[in-house]
């Protein structure tokens, strides 16, 4: 039957979209960085740093890890939904192994373990993906290629070969990534020194 004519010029599915997704996103930040807070969140660093000691000091390890699984399948759950009803369903071919590529490189840009650092490598990134490398592509060939080999090259053509290099060069110059985690980077560049023990008994 379709909308009336009122609900026509109302509804924008663009609109719509891009604010569920942002509304979507300011809520996964916020759980994901209450949850690094939380008890259960510094049990994960625990069982990350080292899985031996944090079940010596009582960890549960298999609730733990599990807990890990269905927090990530729920918001994994709560993304696809979103991304099917966008694309107004879900194929094979939206999910090649070059996403899984993109995905890693987002994580490595930004730093394990840092929500704020994958947040700005997803924008650069996103940037980068949609309009960035056609914009580098132009420029490297109106001021190089075209006046020294007379020629030109698609930049975007081989951005994921691009991301490749990237993620190489982060993990040999700055492994913990553009904005790493607390800890993460006293570990790296100063290293972590062991807690006094105060009135412990000889």
């Amino acid at each position: 039957i379709g909308l009336p004519n009122s609900f026509q010029q109302s509804f924008d599915a663009e609109n719509l979209f891009y604010w569920t997704a942002l509304a979507l996103v300011l809520i996964t930040v916020f759980c994901s960085v209450r949850l690094r807070d939380s008890r259960l969140g510094r049990a994960w660093i625990a069982i990350r740093e080292d899985e031996t000691a944090a079940a010596a000091m009582g960890v549960p390890l298999m609730r733990t890890k599990t807990w890990a699984y269905a927090i990530g399948a729920f918001f994994g759950g709560i993304s696809g939904a979103y991304y099917a009803s966008f694309k107004a369903g879900a194929f094979p071919s939206d999910f090649y192994f070059n996403i899984s590529i993109f995905l890693l490189c987002m994580v490595i840009l930004g730093g394990m373990g840092s929500v704020w650092g994958v947040i700005v490598a997803g924008i650069i990134l996103g940037w980068l993906n949609i309009e960035g490398l056609a914009v580098i592509g132009n420029k490297l060939n109106h001021n190089f290629f075209e006046p020294v080999f007379d020629t030109t090259i698609e930049v975007p053509k081989y951005q994921f070969g691009i991301y490749g290099v990237v993620i190489v060069l982060m993990m040999l110059f700055r492994p913990t990534g553009l904005i790493p985690e607390r800890r993460r980077k006293q570990e790296m560049e100063e290293g972590v020194s062991d807690e006094t023990l105060f009135g412990t008994q000889a």
